[in-house]
């Protein structure tokens, strides 16, 4: 192997490291409450590295216009980036914001499906919103939801530990208190 080959290899082996510095970097700044620094590391991670813990946690700052202005818009897409990925809080909270009709439409089908997706995973307030969705809905629109909730669960309720090889995997998950 020369030089430059050595070189390219080392650095992929490094990358998944250094990621993770970076990661919990930008975590310890948001758990300080230093939400532009935060954002200064997280965005590039969850733009370019495609991290799903940095894509959650992004979305979580543009909910709450932190260190990023607020923006619904922007929360949605980076919580369905990393609810498409298998972070259950990132479904919960995509589905309240379908519930809730922030940042995409209201749709109490596309709230049921993320919520029931979050169930299946574990997470502990998405029962309770899934039962909540249920009673808002009428008998074809929980029918219609229920096969879409099928589909999202075989499509999105992967738990980190079961991806193939080779996919993305979250770094570390949530502190406690993002998770509600």
């Amino acid at each position: 192997m020369n030089v430059g080959c050595r070189i390219l290899f080392c650095a992929a082996l490094l990358a998944p490291a250094l990621a993770l510095a970076d990661f919990n970097e930008g975590v310890a700044y948001y758990a300080r409450g230093e939400y532009d620094k935060a954002a200064q590391i997280l965005i590039p991670l969850a733009e370019n590295a495609n991290q799903p813990m940095a894509q959650y946690f992004l979305g979580a700052m543009y909910a709450r216009g932190q260190g990023v202005e607020q923006s619904y818009e922007q929360a949605a897409k980076w919580y369905r980036s990393a609810a498409e990925k298998g972070i259950a809080p990132a479904q919960y909270k995509l589905g309240l914001l379908y519930r809730d009709g922030r940042g995409v439409p209201h749709d109490m089908e596309y709230a049921y499906a993320w919520f029931s997706v979050a169930t299946k995973l574990g997470h502990q307030l998405a029962p309770v919103a899934l039962s909540a969705a249920e009673g808002q809905m009428a008998a074809t629109e929980l029918d219609a939801a229920k096969k879409l909730s099928e589909e999202y669960i075989q499509k999105y309720a992967i738990k980190q530990e079961e991806k193939p090889e080779g996919e993305d995997e979250p770094l570390q998950g949530p502190p406690p208190q993002m998770q509600q």
